[in-house]
């Protein structure tokens, strides 16, 4: 996982890197492997699933699974260790949040959601809606930067400085997939 990872609790925006998707293939083939049919559907998501838009160099990854309580149990009993280590605290997003860490840097967050959560989802919109939307990048971007340069010491002010944006996006994409479906009819 070159070109990516923080210390834990740091905050650096880099520039993005066209490896991004690559780095992000090879940690799902290793959950796959890991999970096997525990996972109903992964996804790469967050600012560095994000074309051409600085990011934290961190992978996140979204996962859906069928049995979430499951899940827990094999991550806790078969794979928590020096590699992948679970958040004990609550998460804004309400999921089950892994780290990957490797040479004492955050490589990847996999946040991992019952099927078909609402949460999990709007991470998938955000993505998805943002790729689609050049104005909205560079005006989530330049939110990015605003953050950075007021809180680069301060990792979680910044996190939740971009929650309303996030949100706001969200319920963009969310209309606007009501009003494809409308015009399919």
């Amino acid at each position: 996982m070159e070109n990516v990872g923080l210390k834990k609790g740091y905050l650096k925006l880099m520039d993005y890197q066209t490896n991004y998707p690559a780095i992000y293939e090879k940690e799902k083939e290793e959950l796959l492997r890991i999970y096997k049919d525990r996972i109903k559907q992964i996804d790469h998501v967050g600012s560095t699933s994000i074309k051409d838009i600085v990011s934290k160099p961190i992978i996140d990854i979204t996962i859906q699974t069928d049995d979430l309580d499951d899940f827990k149990k094999f991550t806790e009993s078969n794979v928590e260790g020096e590699t992948y280590t679970i958040k004990k605290e609550p998460t804004m997003g309400g999921d089950y949040l892994i780290r990957k860490e490797e040479d004492g840097k955050v490589k990847a967050f996999i946040h991992v959601y019952k099927t078909g959560d609402m949460n999990g989802l709007a991470t998938i919109m955000f993505r998805d809606y943002m790729n689609n939307h050049e104005d909205e990048k560079k005006r989530y971007e330049k939110l990015k930067m605003d953050l950075y340069e007021k809180y680069k010491d301060d990792r979680q002010s910044y996190v939740y400085g971009k929650d309303d944006y996030i949100k706001g996006v969200i319920k963009k994409a969310i209309e606007e997939t009501k009003s494809k479906g409308d015009t399919d009819e």
